[in-house]
C-alpha cells in the first residue's frame, strides 16, 4: 500500500512538472509565428506594389512606343507636304472668293454680272482644288488611309456638299433676275463648307507631321 501511494505521488508530481514547460513551449511557438506574420506581410504588400508600379511603366513605356511608331508610318513625304499645302492654300483661295461674293451680293452692291463672274472663278478654283485633293488621296499609303480615315470620309461628306452648293448657285445666277438675298447665302454657306474642309486639312497636316 505505501509503494502504491509514493507512485501516485511521484506520477502527480512529474504531470505537475512537465505540464507548465510544455505549455511554455507552445506559447513560444505561438509567438513566434506571430512575430513572423506582419514583416511577412509588409514584405508582401512591398512586393507586389513594385511588380504592379514596373508593370505600369512597362505599359506606358509600350504605349508611347507603338504611338511613335505609329506616327513614324504616316509621316508625310515631301511631296504629301507640298501638295498639303497647296490645297490648305487654294481651299482659303475659295473661301476669300465666296466671301467677297456674299458682301457684294448684299443690299443695292448686288450686281448680277459681277456675281457671275466671281462665281466663273469659283468654278474654276473649286476644279483646281478638287484635283489637287485627288493627287492628295491617290498618293496616301494604306496605312495612312487607315489613321486617316476619319478626315477622309468627312472631306468626301464636305465635298458633296460643296458640288451641291455650287450648283444651286450656278442655277441661281442663271436667272434673268437673280435673287441677290438667296446668291448672298448661298455663297456664305459655301464659304462655310470650304472652311470646314480646310480645317480637315490642318488636321490631316497635324496627324502626318506636316504643320508649317
Amino acid at each position: 500500500m505505501k509503494r502504491t501511494i509514493l507512485s501516485l505521488v511521484i506520477a502527480i508530481a512529474f504531470t505537475a512538472t512537465f505540464l507548465p514547460a510544455q505549455g511554455r513551449g507552445g506559447g513560444g511557438q505561438r509567438g513566434g509565428s506571430q512575430g513572423q506574420g506582419p514583416g511577412a506581410g509588409q514584405g508582401q504588400q512591398q512586393g507586389q506594389a513594385g511588380s504592379m508600379g514596373q508593370g505600369q511603366q512597362q505599359g506606358q513605356a509600350g504605349s508611347m512606343g507603338k504611338g511613335t511608331q505609329q506616327r513614324d508610318r504616316i509621316r508625310a513625304t515631301d511631296q504629301q507636304r507640298d501638295r498639303l499645302r497647296t490645297c490648305d492654300q487654294t481651299a482659303q483661295q475659295i473661301r476669300n472668293r465666296a466671301r467677297d461674293m456674299a458682301r457684294d451680293a448684299k443690299g443695292s452692291k448686288f450686281n448680277a454680272e459681277q456675281s457671275r463672274q466671281q462665281r466663273n472663278q469659283l468654278r474654276e478654283q473649286l476644279q483646281t482644288m478638287q484635283q489637287e485633293h485627288a493627287q492628295l488621296m491617290k498618293g496616301l499609303s494604306t496605312e495612312q488611309r487607315q489613321a486617316l480615315r476619319e478626315q477622309v470620309q468627312n472631306m468626301d461628306r464636305i465635298h458633296e456638299r460643296v458640288n451641291t452648293q455650287f450648283q444651286q448657285m450656278d442655277a441661281a445666277l442663271g436667272q434673268d433676275n437673280p435673287d441677290a438675298q438667296l446668291v448672298r447665302k448661298q455663297a456664305r454657306d459655301m464659304e462655310k463648307s470650304m472652311k470646314e474642309w480646310q480645317n480637315q486639312y490642318h488636321k490631316m497636316q497635324k496627324e502626318m507631321g506636316a504643320e508649317s
